[in-house]
């Protein structure tokens, strides 16, 4: 993953709160030495507050009660007309909690009443607008229940540092009957999906959770004479979800790709931007960007979906040199082992033409403390014929994906699907993909609640899983 502030030099130009930011330590020990200066913290064994926990399904029920987290900046711009898809797409009697700055109270609680909302389903939660939100609702916790008493709880990881994001747990345990606990374990919500006696886990973080078990004054000892991977599994059961087999999703080996690759096509020169929302073991920084959870077939088997840039490619008449097409189809293949139902979809990798630089500012940028990773794409870019007054014009990618969507497989409510579309403006070819995943879930048996455009959160690599939190689902 990119060093933020390298890309932030490099593309000043993109978009606030992307959803990888504040994760640039990942699967790495830089963030564990920060760590260090907290000892007293990690002298102290958290202890679960809960008997047997059982996460929140990302699929299988109603959606009876699920969290939003809506920050000044997002209600002031214009990405509210995405959220009010949503609000308005969810059925009256869901219930709703609600984070929000102070600032944007009524306007936001108006929303829910045009939507047709009572008021009475809406516990609205205001910050301080000087309280760093982001609109990422999933990622902070876990939701989960215990089955000795039914109560709920978010739990936290032992770390999130993204904004202030690492707030909204308390603030939900404040003014609701949803309890906050932490884990000492390194997880986001979004990197994690729940199926019926399973659940999944991006590799990523379980790395992580290992890297933090090996270190000096980690939060939790290892026993001796036991292995780090069978003590995590432990804890992830202990603090997790004590009944579902844990599933890690990603490959075997680190993915082989550079944050920054020199490109000549035809006269022009690039700077892409390759590895951006790529994970070390997974092909995007979280799971629900590329695997949706769809429920057991008629024949017992559970069914899921695994996009597929390659299929993208192939219905746009594009190409996608870094979009890592063969890990997506080693996942799925492994899926396929495990005994699951496997359908492809098509996932847009997808380019953003930046800034220009000449070769001469990328090389002084390259020779600087921490922007190390640029070197190798600037003599990319001299070997293939730039010079120090050669313009190159940065790709920035990003992925554009419709297995990031809400899964409602429910007795009571039928079988629904929230999908976001993207087929508008300069992205109006991605129609043709908008009409095929309405289709594919149809023939799945599922009524399609087409959303609204999601491209702008797209670019931040995130899009409407990522903004809410299943707190309740029923039957």
């Amino acid at each position: 993953m990119s060093s933020n502030a390298l890309y932030r030099a490099l593309v000043p130009d993109a978009p606030l709160h992307r959803r990888t930011e504040g994760d640039e330590y990942r699967t790495t020990f830089e963030y564990l030495d920060r760590l260090r200066s907290t000892s007293i913290l990690l002298e102290t064994v958290v202890k679960p507050g809960l008997q047997r926990p059982k996460l929140i399904s990302s699929f299988q029920g109603s959606i009876d009660r699920v969290l939003f987290s809506f920050p000044s900046w997002a209600i002031e711009g214009d990405l509210a007309p995405a959220y009010q898809s949503v609000i308005k797409a969810l059925r009256h009697g869901t219930g709703f909690i609600v984070i929000h700055h102070a600032s944007v109270r009524e306007r936001v609680a108006q929303w829910f009443a045009d939507a047709g909302h009572s008021a009475d389903n809406v516990e609205l939660i205001s910050m301080p607008d000087y309280v760093s939100l982001t609109d990422w609702a999933e990622d902070a916790y876990v939701s989960l229940t215990d089955e000795n008493d039914g109560s709920g709880y978010l739990m936290e990881p032992w770390e999130f540092k993204r904004a202030g994001d690492a707030l909204i747990a308390d603030a939900v345990e404040d003014h609701t009957d949803v309890k906050a606990s932490q884990a000492p374990l390194i997880f986001q919500g979004g990197n994690c999906l729940i199926g019926t006696d399973f659940w999944f886990l991006g590799k990523d973080y379980f790395a992580d959770t290992l890297a933090l078990l090996k270190r000096d004054r980690a939060p939790v000892v290892v026993p001796e004479g036991e292995s780090a991977d069978a003590f995590a599994r432990q804890l992830f059961s202990q603090y997790v979800d004590t009944a579902r087999q844990l599933i890690l999703i990603g490959t075997k080996k680190p993915i082989a790709i550079r944050e920054y690759v020199g490109t000549k096509s035809g006269s022009d020169y690039f700077l892409d931007v390759a590895a951006g929302g790529a994970g070390t073991f997974q092909p995007i920084f979280h799971i629900d960007m590329f695997i949706s959870l769809v429920g057991p077939g008629d024949d017992g088997k559970f069914c899921v979906l695994v996009g597929s840039p390659a299929l993208a490619d192939k219905t746009l008449g594009t190409s996608s040199p870094f979009s890592l097409s063969e890990i997506y189809d080693g996942i799925a293949q492994d899926l396929e082992a495990q005994g699951f139902t496997v359908k492809r979809n098509p996932l847009v990798h997808r380019r953003t033409l930046g800034k220009t630089f000449k070769l001469s500012k990328l090389k002084e940028l390259s020779g600087q403390q921490g922007y190390e990773a640029l070197a190798a794409a600037v003599k990319e870019l001299a070997v293939t014929g730039a010079t120090d007054n050669t313009d190159i014009r940065i790709r920035d990618w990003h992925h554009i994906t419709w297995n990031n969507c809400l899964v409602e497989n429910s007795v009571k409510s039928g079988r629904n699907v929230y999908l976001p579309t993207f087929g508008y403006g300069a992205n109006s070819d991605l129609k043709a993909i908008d009409s095929e995943m309405k289709s594919l879930w149809e023939n799945l048996g599922f009524k399609p609640q087409m959303l609204g455009d999601f491209n702008q959160f797209a670019a931040r690599q995130g899009v409407v899983h990522c903004i809410k939190k299943y707190i309740t689902r029923g039957t």
